[in-house]
């Protein structure tokens, strides 16, 4: 299939770019979206790679290589993006903790309460990053305090189910909180 689209993107840009490339946005969006939120875990981010991706193909439709494959070119864009997101925000974290580090309280206490309002932030932000089923069953388990078997009750679950996606999502705080004390150490 790629081969085909590929040779009948390339025919109709010469004569429709917006067809060529409405063509091409139908058949790996999806694709595209699926391996970003892979890579990120958050749904609004995916979507700003994949658009930033689409949005690189327009302004180089006229001068890509015919002999190439768009998928390819796309995925590249894409893989590209994401390093260069991975990369920032190891540039912000890196800044945060060094500002925090100069500017550090003369008191262990209020020194303390600063790393712990940041691990709280990344938490805070890590749970919102969930997929809804999961923060849905977290949030219930931290905020209301629930039982396993309560929460299964309650979302018409498996108590299994539960486990697991409670495992999953103390396992995605742990490697979050596990970056955050390594970037203090750097």
């Amino acid at each position: 299939m790629h081969n085909k689209l590929d040779g009948n993107f390339f025919l109709l840009v010469k004569s429709d770019k917006n067809r060529a490339f409405q063509v091409v946005f139908d058949a790996y969006w999806n694709v595209l979206y699926k391996q970003a939120y892979k890579k990120v875990q958050c749904n609004d981010t995916a979507k700003d790679l994949v658009q930033d991706a689409f949005l690189l193909l327009w302004n180089k439709i006229d001068v890509l290589d015919s002999e190439g494959c768009v998928l390819a070119y796309l995925y590249a864009i894409l893989r590209n993006n994401i390093l260069k997101l991975y990369e920032k925000n190891e540039v912000r974290a890196r800044h945060a903790i060094h500002i925090t580090a100069k500017e550090v309280p003369s008191d262990a206490y209020a020194q303390d309460a600063i790393l712990e309002k940041e691990l709280k932030a990344i938490i805070d932000k890590e749970v919102e990053a969930m997929p809804p089923r999961m923060r849905e069953i977290y949030l219930q388990k931290k905020d209301d305090d629930l039982s396993i078997k309560q929460i299964a009750v309650n979302l018409s679950l498996s108590e299994q189910t539960i486990k697991n996606q409670l495992q999953t999502a103390y396992q995605r705080l742990r490697v979050r909180a596990r970056n955050y004390v390594h970037f203090l150490f750097l």
